[in-house]
């Protein structure tokens, strides 16, 4: 078992994270050289650099026209130089927008270094909510041999899903051929629901976490929960964990995610908390003020 550093006691950037003291690095045990390559998320070559990818999943349906869409462009135009120096000196964090509605595409056609990516190309919303294309597109490119081909170490991404309706595919098909992907079963995933009319199941079974998956009720709202999402998740995605097994191994990957993933639902209940409110009648809210 491996053990556990008092996390709350870590005084950095206020988070609940720190270098591992032990200088071990965080490692993948491949069951096979065959799946060593495309599993081993930190390479056997110590290079300068780290890197790990910020995924946005945006939905540009219809029914994102007007407000809804106009407040999410403009957060993001404010949301991109407050992840410049996120992760740690020696990483570099990596941004991946995916638009999607009756068609997916790729905003970037490859991962871009924040640091480079500081002009938000303002999205406009149309057609219907093909969920499941874009999962099964997500899904080839988490790969090594495509969006995921740095040389350097490579955190597992952080995969942030923004959507108002209910899909109009086959969400369920989509999201499972997405789950068999290593490097999404590692990552981070988190997901904001826009409005009152969000189908929130879907969004939960994405994130596999329901405190992960956070809903906004008002342009202010999703406009703060926007930046303390994608922020607190690339901070944690993007920093080593303290984290030692006994004999001072270090532990697999999956004990790092479920760690990590732990981090970040107690940062997200208190941040969340802070915008929402104590307790919400969800009942009882008029929703969509402001859009």
């Amino acid at each position: 078992m491996p053990k556990w550093i008092d996390l709350n006691q870590v005084d950095e950037d206020a988070l609940l994270l720190k270098r591992n003291s032990v200088s071990k690095r965080l490692n993948v045990g491949a069951a096979s050289a065959a799946d060593a390559f495309e599993d081993d998320f930190l390479d056997a070559m110590e290079p300068a650099k780290k890197s790990m990818t910020i995924f946005f999943l945006i939905d540009v349906s219809g029914s994102m026209k007007g407000t809804k869409i106009g407040s999410l462009n403009g957060t993001m135009e404010e949301l991109l130089p407050s992840l410049i120096g996120v992760g740690e000196a020696s990483t570099d964090v990596k941004v991946a927008v995916m638009k999607f509605s009756t068609n997916v595409e790729w905003v970037t056609p490859e991962p871009v270094r924040i640091e480079e990516y500081q002009y938000w190309n303002r999205l406009e919303a149309e057609g219907l909510t093909f969920m499941g294309d874009a999962f099964l597109e997500l899904s080839r490119k988490l790969s090594r041999s495509s969006f995921l081909n740095s040389p350097s170490i490579s955190f597992a991404p952080v995969i942030f899903l923004l959507s108002d309706g209910s899909p109009n595919d086959d969400w369920k098909k989509g999201l499972d051929t997405l789950k068999e992907n290593k490097w999404f079963q590692h990552g981070l995933k988190i997901a904001l629901g826009i409005g009152s009319k969000v189908n929130m199941d879907v969004l939960r079974a994405f994130t596999g976490n329901e405190e992960l998956a956070v809903q906004a009720k008002t342009a202010d709202q999703l406009r703060e929960l926007i930046k303390l999402l994608a922020v607190t998740s690339s901070q944690i995605g993007s920093r080593s964990l303290a984290l030692v097994e006994e004999g001072g191994l270090a532990p697999a990957e999956e004990v790092v995610a479920m760690a990590k993933q732990k981090v970040l639902a107690e940062e997200i209940r208190s941040g969340t908390r802070d915008i929402l409110g104590e307790a919400v009648d969800l009942d009882a809210v008029n929703y969509d003020e402001g859009w």
